[in-house]
Formats: structure tokens, C-alpha cells, sequence
């Protein structure tokens, strides 16, 4: 990885926001807008009103089936945006008293989303409202059923609109103001909630997790979803997200949702031969303190089993052929519902695109991983012909095809990516800054700007005037430096091979460490010059 070291003028946002010169600096490597300076610094206390009347129309015929004692169907999707919002919708419609049902699809026997299955079993109970969460803008054929049967449909979803289904009403972000644009399956649900039974503990939290479970832009409302969010875990106001962290006493951050709980949600869909995602909505509507451990427990366990698995998989991937500037593998020892996980690994060590392949019934089924800012959904959007099922976005997509299709498609991605012009050696911007620019108070002060994530990443600094005080090598292979600052540091992929002499620029990310009451800056290395 090369890097470019930025050094854009921050006198304009020191003089504008009276902020440390760390922060003004920050300010001007991301090149804020004042509507962003607005939100980086602003503190939310409620939800944004949304005056959608959309969201209205659907918030009337809620009550409306709760006037008319109809019995209300949620259909939901099997990944944390998904159980996420199912919760929010069921719990919604429990407070205010309406008799409901739920299903979260078995990822391998019923696919994804609303399906014809499904409504019709849902006609048979006496279901008079469907509400999809999270999914059912594609739904077109249980929709259709649905209106033959007399059942309305209201979809709350945020993926792509194509040919819109028959509804009774859509909710989704491209329908709303430009704060509410980007949200979340959940974000889109905690909308109808809200208005419905007000401002719910539970509902917002729930709805951060999704925020970054699906990598939603930080900005407008999600910024606020997860700030408030993270405000509530933290005040212990949602003990089932409590007890799914990993270290459950620190003050919790967007990351602590996004590598503790998400995955953790995730890996009950993904193992569905011995998880019910379906139980995970019963957990976190659970009061029980007794109850909700138990269920924790069990949630932990299956995550252990799925990195477990996973990890088998990364020593068969990395015992085949990973030269290729696109890696295609396929074995039938692959897991169908890990593929996307490994193919997120590969691609992020070798810095390729990568698709990852299982063997299931004479299917190929796999999952692809975009890198370098490649855009893998255009790429296989047309000439594909051999794709039984294809769906996804810019960074993920995931695909079918028969087995004895399979090596001409492979011949047919090498040819048309040979083609593609991209750069293979990436640069990182990074933001230049001196030693000097590094307090205790202003690292403070930039991480209040946070959450970090996608549309406001971490930044990655370029620190010079550091000198080496103490080096100290641990478990023979991570390298601790602490300079005469008193700023600590470690270097994770050091190679144990490169000398550490002079200091001119340290690449990292900056943080605080605090142990035993007592608070250090921290720098987390990833290269130094």
C-alpha cells in the first residue's frame, strides 16, 4: 500500500468551529461541508420528525387494523438489518395491542424474502395485513397472490426499486426527505414506529445495530440513529445488546456494534441447520434478565461455531490457486452460508475481487467481494447468460449457476476482467499531521466526531516529530513502540523483519487507551517511513 500524504489549508475551519488544531485538520482532509461540520458537532436528543405522507397513510391503516381486531403478518429477512426491524414492527404492534404474527425465512429452503409459501399460509391464519420488513420491493409474485387472496401488503424496505410490486403502500427511502435518504430496512421500520407508539429504547438501539450491520452512509438520520443508539446501550437501557458484547464494561462505540453484535446476529442466519433466526426476535422481545443471558450464551456459541467454520474454510481457500487478478473459488466443503465471509477475507488480504463457490444439488451457489473500488454488480449486470440467480450491490452480489455452465463462465470473467483498466496499486489519502497536534484532549475531541463508518471512515494519519522511546516485540510477531511523548503504539502486521531506526512518519489511526484510570493517546500502526 502506498500512501499520499495531505496537507490541506485548516486555518478556515479552525477559525469557524474554535476547534483543536487535530480536529481543524481532520476537518480539512475530509474537505467538510457546513452542513457536515453541523452534524459532526451536533448532539441529537430525539429522532427527526419525518412528515412523509406515505408514512402517514401507512401509520392509519396500522390503526386501522387494530380498530377492526385484524390480525397483522411481519415478514422479515434473516440478517441483522432484517431481525433488527422485525422486532422493532412485532414489538410495535404488541404495544399497541394488535394481534401479529412473524417468520423470518430459512435462508436455504425458502430463499430471500416474502414468497408465495408463505402468504398462503398467512391466508389460512386468518391474516388480513402483511408487513414486509427489510424486504419485499421484489416480491412480486407473493404480492400478487396476496391481492388475489384480498390480503393488502404495506413493504417498509430500502433496496433498489426496479418494476415496484402490488402494495398497499411502500415506505422507502427514495420516497423521502432528503434527512431520511440512505436508512436502513430498520431505519425505514423505527419511522413507523415512532409514530405509532413514540420514541422506544429498544427501537433505536436496535436500529444503530442495523445502521451499520448493512453499512449504511453516516450521515442525515442514520448519524442520529446511531448516536442515540449508542447513547441507550450505554445508559443500560437495552440489556440484550448489553449481553452480547465482548467486553460489556467499557463505554460501547459503533465499532463495538459493528464486530461484536452484528456478527453475532448475522451468524444465526447463516448456520441455519442448527440456529432459528426466528428466535432471535424472541430474544430481544424478552424481559426475563435470566432469559435474556441464556439466549446471549447461546448466540455466542453459535458465532463461535461459525468462526470456527469459517476458519477451516480460509486454510482449504488458501491451498488453491490465489493468482489470478480475480480469485474464483469453488469446493464442495464450502459452507452456503459462510461463502460471502470468505470471499470478504480473500479479497481484503489480496486486495482482488474475489467470488467463493460451494457445490449444493448440482448448483453452484456463491457469494462475491468487491476490492479496489471495483464495481462487481455492473460488471456481471449483462453478458452473464449462465447466472441461474443473481442479485447485489457495488461491493457484494451473490449467484447460481449449474455445474456444467461453470467453466465457461470462469473463462468468461478472466476474458472481460482482463479488459477492465484499474488501478492494482492503491493509494490511501492519508492526513498529515506533526506530534505536536496530539493531546489527550484533542484525540478526545476528534473522537467525539465519531460515529466512524461508511461516508465518514476513520481517519488514517500521517504523524511526524515522533521519536522512539521503548520498542518491545510481543508473542514474537505484534511490535510495541512508545515515543518520548508518551504516546504508545502497536504495529499488528509488523513483519518482524523490518528495523525500526529513525522515525520520519508514522502511518496509523489514533485512539485513547485507558487502564487502570489512567488515559494514553494510542496509535494503531499501519506503516512507517
Amino acid at each position: 500500500m502506498r500512501y499520499n500524504k495531505i496537507e490541506n489549508d485548516y486555518t478556515s475551519y479552525a477559525e469557524q468551529v474554535k476547534t483543536s488544531t487535530l480536529v481543524s485538520k481532520v476537518l480539512a482532509f475530509r474537505n467538510c461541508t457546513e452542513n457536515e461540520i453541523e452534524q459532526l458537532f451536533y448532539q441529537p436528543t430525539h429522532l427527526s420528525e419525518n412528515k412523509s405522507s406515505i408514512l402517514q397513510t401507512i401509520v392509519e391503516r396500522i390503526q386501522l387494523a387494530k380498530k377492526n381486531n385484524e390480525k397483522v403478518f411481519v415478514g422479515g429477512d434473516y440478517d441483522a438489518d432484517g431481525l433488527c426491524a422485525t422486532t422493532i414492527m412485532v414489538d410495535t404492534l404488541n404495544r399497541l395491542g394488535i394481534e401479529n404474527g412473524y417468520y423470518i425465512p430459512n435462508r436455504f429452503k425458502d430463499g430471500y424474502g416474502l414468497n408465495t409459501k408463505v402468504v398462503k399460509q398467512a391466508y389460512e391464519k386468518g391474516y388480513t395485513l402483511i408487513i414486509t420488513v427489510d424486504n419485499g420491493v421484489k416480491a412480486y409474485e407473493a404480492c400478487d397472490l396476496a391481492s388475489e387472496l384480498g390480503i393488502e401488503v404495506i413493504i417498509l424496505d430500502h433496496h433498489e426499486l426496479e418494476k415496484l410490486p402490488t402494495s398497499y403502500a411502500i415506505l422507502h427511502p427514495d420516497y423521502l426527505d432528503a434527512q431520511f435518504k440512505g436508512l436502513s430496512g430498520a431505519g425505514i421500520t423505527l419511522q413507523v414506529a415512532k409514530e405509532l407508539v413514540g420514541e422506544n429504547d429498544l427501537h433505536i438501539a436496535l436500529a444503530a445495530v442495523a445502521t451499520l450491520g448493512d453499512v449504511m452512509r453516516l450521515w442525515n438520520e442514520n448519524r442520529i440513529i446511531v448516536r442515540l443508539g449508542l447513547k441507550r446501550i450505554n445508559e443500560s437501557k437495552v440489556p440484550h445488546l448489553s449481553a452480547l458484547l465482548d467486553t460489556p464494561h467499557k463505554t460501547v462505540t459503533e465499532k463495538d456494534l459493528a464486530f461484536q453484535i452484528v456478527p453475532k446476529l448475522n451468524a444465526v442466519g447463516r448456520l441455519q441447520e442448527i440456529a432459528n433466526p426466528n428466535n432471535v426476535v424472541k430474544y430481544f422481545l424478552q424481559n426475563n434478565p435470566q432469559e435474556i443471558q441464556k439466549f446471549a450464551s447461546q448466540m455466542i456459541h453459535i458465532n463461535n461455531q461459525r468462526k470456527e467454520i469459517t476458519l477451516q474454510m480460509n486454510v482449504l481457500a488458501e491451498k488453491k490457486d490465489l493468482n489470478d487478478d480475480f480469485i474464483i473459488l469453488h469446493d464442495e466443503r464450502f459452507h452456503e452460508g459462510l461463502v460471502g465471509l470468505l470471499a470478504g477475507k480473500i479479497a481484503s488480504k489480496y486486495n482482488k475481487p474475489t467470488l467463493i463457490f460451494t457445490e449444493n444439488d448440482g448448483m453452484y451457489k456463491g457469494s462475491g467481494r468487491s476490492a479496489l473500488g471495483f464495481d462487481l454488480y455492473s460488471f456481471f449486470q449483462e453478458d452473464f447468460e449462465e447466472f441461474k440467480s443473481f442479485g447485489g450491490h457495488r461491493d457484494a452480489i451473490g449467484c447460481s449457476i449449474d455445474k456444467e455452465n461453470f467453466d465457461s463462465f470462469l473463462q468468461k470473467v478472466r476474458n472481460k476482467y482482463s479488459l477492465v483498466e484499474i488501478n492494482r496499486d492503491p493509494v490511501e489519502d492519508v492526513c498529515l499531521i506533526h506530534s505536536d497536534d496530539i493531546t489527550l484532549e484533542s484525540v478526545e475531541e476528534y473522537l467525539q466526531l465519531a460515529p466512524f463508518g461508511q461516508g465518514f471512515k476513520d481517519v488514517c494519519f500521517a504523524i511526524e516529530g515522533l521519536k522512539v522511546k521503548s520498542k518491545q516485540l510481543i508473542k514474537g510477531k505484534f511490535l510495541k513502540i512508545t515515543f518520548e511523548n508518551k504516546i504508545d503504539s502497536i504495529w499488528f502486521d509488523y513483519d518482524g523483519v523490518s528495523e525500526i531506526g529513525e522515525v520520519k512518519t508514522v502511518i496509523g489511526e489514533l485512539s485513547i487507551n485507558e487502564f487502570n484510570g489512567r488515559k494514553k493517546c494510542s496509535i494503531l500502526i499501519k506503516n512507517i517511513d
